[in-house]
């Protein structure tokens, strides 16, 4: 049986390489009670039965092309089933930060219009930053003042000026450290392209090695690749560099089929088609809106296996993201909301589901096209073999958001959102299909929207999405987690 590989990418700040792997991985194996047999498999370090947790080794990665990052390998499931989780590092492709680029990228988003560029979500942020700014300005006009005679070289003057100089440090420093990925990485300006270029370039060539393709740009035959599933895990910041990821990488290998496969396998490629057509003409709310993701969850499962059956070697099936900032894509990507919604329109950011284009042949709208395709044969045909465009990623790989609601920005994760409406597709300007599936942890909310009795709400909970509570707490997240991987299947 074919492996499963976990591709976990960390988020911002100065993160030491293999960290978040391990306490990853602790979570949603090594303590999962239900992945393993442990009553009857005996312990492969000790050979004792029952045992406690699940196993797993350390192993070099000559994937990753790093010797300070190792692949952690598992025992068999219930299934049957290995998994690989390896993580793609990247802090140490955006380092020299200086405070000036920070501080140049706060005050553009602070001089954004506040009605009109400034989503609700991020407003508190963006208010707190005008009032530590204008503190900090009528500080600096008091020392300024003439100082009145005795006051001058005294020690609670001196104490006052080096609190307040160690306080400025302090601050700086910590906007450079955590900040500064973000200031580096969301703006094409000339000094970061290099960084986005690197960074974007290691993370298409990891999933393309994990996918079996050369780089050379040949891949091996389905029956000689290492695994048959591809999951992505991304937090915080790194959410948007693996959005940024998964998207140049499915525009290598979009096009790709095998021109002797006849006949051409697309049953489920129309269904899902028709299914994404049918749902922006009858645009659901609720439970119903929910029902509809998990019906087209599934569609993608489907179409995803017959995009494989035709030569396409995309495996990636699930896309995990965790305390995202991409829900305030319109703040931190583009100007503001209509900038997203065409960015959406014209594939420049992939969409969930997929953005439609009109076929005058089909007279009707398609996420694939007939275009170019030499090796398939062109043809006026409405059933004629059809290519998924190259910002059609998500037809074929299912988009996951865990996310946790805040209040008085310290308590819950203000970072985070839900993704849907932003990244679903749109009606005449306004959001009308979503296919993220978000869900509200930390706490979890009932079907009314209000916070499931019991599930507490802690203090910056963007950290703590792969950190269990102590016993004998239970821990919900962790839950979710698990399911949202499918590592069982």
């Amino acid at each position: 049986m074919k492996k499963q590989a976990v591709v976990v990418i960390h988020g911002m700040g100065e993160q030491i390489p293999m960290e978040t792997l391990t306490s990853f991985v602790d979570s949603v194996w090594t303590t999962d009670p239900d992945l393993v047999d442990r009553e009857n498999k005996p312990d492969p370090d000790t050979g004792l039965r029952p045992r406690s947790r699940n196993a797993s080794w350390s192993r070099p990665d000559r994937r990753n092309r790093s010797f300070e990052l190792r692949v952690i390998t598992t025992e068999s499931d219930k299934n049957g089933k290995r998994t690989d989780f390896y993580e793609f590092y990247w802090a140490h492709l955006i380092v020299d930060t200086s405070w000036a680029q920070v501080r140049a990228w706060i005050f553009e988003l602070m001089l954004r219009n506040p009605r009109r560029d400034v989503p609700r979500g991020v407003l508190p942020v963006w208010v707190l930053l005008w009032l530590i700014a204008i503190g900090g300005g009528f500080a600096f006009l008091l020392t300024l003042r003439p100082t009145p005679a005795g006051v001058q070289g005294s020690w609670l003057g001196a104490i006052a000026v080096a609190l307040g100089t160690a306080l400025l440090g302090w601050l700086i420093g910590f906007l450079v450290g955590y900040f500064g990925d973000v200031a580096r990485y969301v703006k094409a300006k000339p000094p970061n392209v290099a960084r986005r270029q690197e960074i974007r370039e290691n993370g298409v060539q990891l999933l393309e090695t994990l996918m079996g393709i050369e780089s050379d740009g040949t891949f091996k035959a389905a029956a000689d690749r290492d695994y048959d599933r591809i999951i992505v895990v991304a937090h915080s910041l790194g959410t948007i560099v693996a959005y940024d990821i998964l998207t140049q990488a499915f525009a290598r290998v979009n096009t790709i089929a095998d021109p002797q496969i006849k006949p051409f396998p697309q049953a489920a490629r129309i269904a899902l088609e028709e299914m994404v057509r049918e749902g922006l003409a009858k645009p659901r709310q609720g439970a119903a809106a929910d029902a509809w993701i998990d019906t087209f969850q599934q569609a993608q499962a489907v179409a995803r296996a017959e995009l494989n059956a035709t030569g396409n070697p995309w495996i990636v099936s699930d896309f995990v993201t965790l305390g995202s900032p991409l829900t305030h894509a319109e703040f931190l990507m583009v100007r503001d909301r209509a900038g997203l919604g065409g960015a959406k329109r014209q594939r420049i950011l992939p969409s969930c589901p997929p953005t439609l284009e009109y076929d005058g042949t089909t007279k009707s709208h398609h996420f694939t096209y007939r275009g170019a395709l030499s090796k398939l044969g062109q043809s006026n045909d409405p059933a004629a073999p059809r290519l998924p465009h190259h910002a059609a990623l998500f037809a074929y790989t299912r988009w996951t958001n865990l996310y946790s609601t805040h209040r008085k920005i310290l308590w819950g994760d203000i970072i985070s959102g839900r993704l849907g409406d932003a990244f679903g597709l749109e009606k005449d300007g306004q959001a009308a299909l979503r296919g993220i599936r978000d869900i509200a942890v930390m706490p979890g909310l009932d079907a009314a929207g209000k916070p499931i009795a019991g599930d507490r709400r802690p203090f910056f909970s963007h950290t703590k999405y792969w950190t269990p509570r102590k016993p004998p707490r239970p821990s919900p997240h962790i839950q979710a987690l698990r399911q949202v991987l499918r590592l069982k299947g």
